[in-house]
């Protein structure tokens, strides 16, 4: 089932399929619900899935297409859309940006929580000067240089394995005129054939809110709630991938557990693994939530 949530500034889609205990799935950056897409069906059958485009990104429009954002806005809006769908409470599961929503969720918001899983939140400003932050110090340079070159730089942090032509100069530029010439020619082709805007051109769309005002709010303006975490009445744990050792996500999901208190599970794949392995995804994240039942 399709429908628009309303709230302030916002006209949020979502997606709900299945019976049983409701579980919201928050996607990162550049994202929106088709990330999970995979895994929707066999989640379903076990639990209510709610998915939903975040304010500003795909099929979720704003009121003023230039309104700035902020983590506590973003996890008022999740609320949202569980009200809109009946739900007194959920299990959410949260991944990168999604990943620091959920844990404001659980700061904030634990009272409409049965559970929750933050899958590798980038929260580097927890480990100040650490690589963590030089590499998305980094991501923000390149991205104040060109939207297309920052999607490129983007891309390559987060997806499992890095093409070797993306590591050379030559090959971001190409990469980077490719997408350019793609983000002009995609919403044509739709016109031509009619319909909505299919998924990567959602994700080229997204592009300039993630660099240019989801980036800052999530780390440069964000700072996690620490003591509302560790006194949060709700069972809730942080993740990180099998394969995402090394990457700027990952060591910040280890230490926020150490931090509050919680454990740190380990899901099969890497930053994507709900994309790259979903049977196993599947798996794993229902006995996380099995186990954080009494």
């Amino acid at each position: 089932m399709r429908e628009f949530v309303s709230v302030p500034g916002a006209r949020l889609y979502t997606e709900r399929a299945g019976e049983g205990p409701a579980l919201l799935l928050i996607s990162g950056g550049g994202g929106d619900a088709g990330m999970y897409e995979a895994v929707v069906a066999p989640l379903s059958r076990r639990f209510t899935v709610i998915t939903y485009d975040r304010r500003g990104n795909s099929r979720s429009r704003l009121a003023d297409p230039a309104a700035p954002t902020s983590v506590a806005e973003q996890a008022d809006d999740a609320v949202a859309v569980l009200g809109h769908h009946g739900v007194e409470r959920a299990y959410v599961f949260g991944s990168s940006a999604g990943a620091i929503i959920t844990v404001e969720m659980v700061a904030r918001h634990a009272d409409r929580l049965l559970g929750a899983v933050a899958h590798e939140p980038p929260l580097v400003q927890i480990i100040p000067g650490g690589p963590e932050s030089e590499s998305i110090r980094r991501l923000q340079g390149v991205a104040r240089k060109g939207l297309m070159r920052g999607w490129v730089a983007f891309a390559t942090m987060t997806m499992p394995r890095t093409p070797a032509f993306l590591l050379s100069p030559a090959g971001r530029l190409v990469a980077a005129g490719a997408l350019r010439v793609g983000t002009a020619v995609l919403p044509v082709v739709r016109r031509v054939r009619g319909g909505e805007p299919g998924g990567m051109e959602r994700l080229l769309g997204n592009t300039r809110r993630l660099l240019r005002v989801e980036l800052p709010a999530f780390v440069d303006e964000y700072e996690p709630d620490l003591a509302a975490l560790r006194r949060a009445p709700v069972p809730w744990c942080t993740a990180t991938g099998r394969d995402s050792v090394g990457r700027p996500y990952h060591r910040p999901a280890h230490v926020l557990g150490e931090l509050v208190g919680v454990r740190c599970e380990e899901f099969p794949g890497g930053h994507v693994s709900y994309q790259e392995t979903p049977d196993e995804f599947v798996r794993t994240l229902t006995e996380i939530l099995d186990g954080f039942s009494p």
